[in-house]
């Protein structure tokens, strides 16, 4: 239904330099890998760690670790918006963070 609101079609093929906001949920632990592929490709990710907290509490830590750890490595930028869902930016795109620098 948005989707014929606003235009678009979900066949259109990603273009080169084309920077996406892209949705990945986090249901396993090799799901890391597919986030980290789409954000070096320059693209920012989204994940809702839910599914995978369902299952496994300990999976959800490594994994956040290794994305804080892959968001340093690339010069990147990762914060939490709210209690499920982590967001991470290629070193192009920096998180607003407010006046005071801190997460909301």
């Amino acid at each position: 239904m948005i989707d014929k609101i606003i235009g678009r079609k979900g066949t259109e093929a990603e273009a080169p330099g084309d920077t996406y906001i892209k949705a990945i949920p986090l249901r396993a632990y090799e799901d890391v890998d597919v986030i980290k592929s789409e954000v070096r490709a320059g693209n920012i990710v989204i994940t809702n760690v839910a599914p995978l907290a369902k299952h496994n509490i300990e999976d959800v830590k490594r994994a956040i670790n290794e994305l804080n750890e892959y968001a340093a490595l690339i010069s990147g930028d990762i914060a939490r918006l709210g209690e499920e869902r982590v967001i991470l930016t290629p070193k192009t795109v920096k998180i607003w963070r407010g006046q005071g620098g801190e997460e909301g």
